[in-house]
């Protein structure tokens, strides 16, 4: 109950991460978990056609326009915008940006609790760093941060990571980075119904390619067995 943890300290938490990198399959299974615990309205925006039908069956509510969330008519609910870049720009300097931090200004006097993913580069500036204090982290390539946040000196600051651009990790595996706590390494009980991209095939990869990348990733699951979940 990692989420749980986080939303106690704050109301806005981040996901940070590579498409592909199982962002969705980890917030999805945090929401569950919530859902079950304590009954409070979850919705979401931006979840694949896919995975419509299981979130029903968890009592997920699913958001089909935009506009349901900025009327900022849903109050006392966790509210999880994928791909949340989509919606608003941090870098623009019109009238979106007003929007945006009205929206921020408004989800404590709802009594929301809000979770906001995005993959597109440099969307986790000084200004969004200044709004959102917690974090989920997938696998992220460096340069899609920017200079000088807290976010991007911590996620590089992670050790055992092998690659001069990016940090990985398994699709099973997360980091959770605040300002106030020390980083957090975890794992997640994957569940193949909360990936929209799970039948996504590369057909560039030879079969052994694809084996052994199987293998590594089962292997590293068995090696965080004992982590936090």
């Amino acid at each position: 109950m990692e989420l749980e943890k986080l939303f106690r300290k704050t109301r806005v938490v981040g996901v940070v991460g590579n498409s592909g990198s199982g962002k969705s399959s980890l917030v999805l299974s945090e929401l569950i978990k919530l859902r079950k615990n304590h009954k409070i309205a979850v919705y979401i925006l931006g979840a694949e056609q896919i995975l419509e039908p299981y979130l029903k069956e968890n009592h997920i509510e699913v958001l089909n326009s935009k506009e349901d969330l900025l009327d900022l008519k849903i109050h006392n609910a966790v509210i999880y915008c994928d791909e949340f870049s989509d919606i608003f720009s941090p870098t623009t300097k019109d009238k979106q940006l007003t929007k945006l931090t009205r929206f921020f200004n408004r989800i404590d006097h709802l009594n929301n609790f809000v979770i906001i993913s995005s993959a597109h580069e440099n969307f986790w500036n000084k200004f969004m760093c200044g709004l959102v204090k917690a974090y989920f982290v997938k696998t992220i390539e460096f340069n899609s941060l920017v200079n000088g946040t807290t976010l991007k000196r911590k996620v590089m600051g992670i050790g055992g990571n092998y690659s001069d651009y990016r940090l990985e990790m398994p699709k099973d595996t997360y980091y959770i980075i605040s300002d106030d706590s020390v980083v957090e390494k975890g794992v997640f009980e994957y569940d193949s119904n909360l990936d929209s991209k799970r039948s996504n095939n590369n057909p560039f990869l030879e079969k052994d390619e694809k084996n052994s990348l199987k293998k590594s990733d089962k292997n590293s699951g068995k090696k965080d067995e004992g982590e936090k979940r």
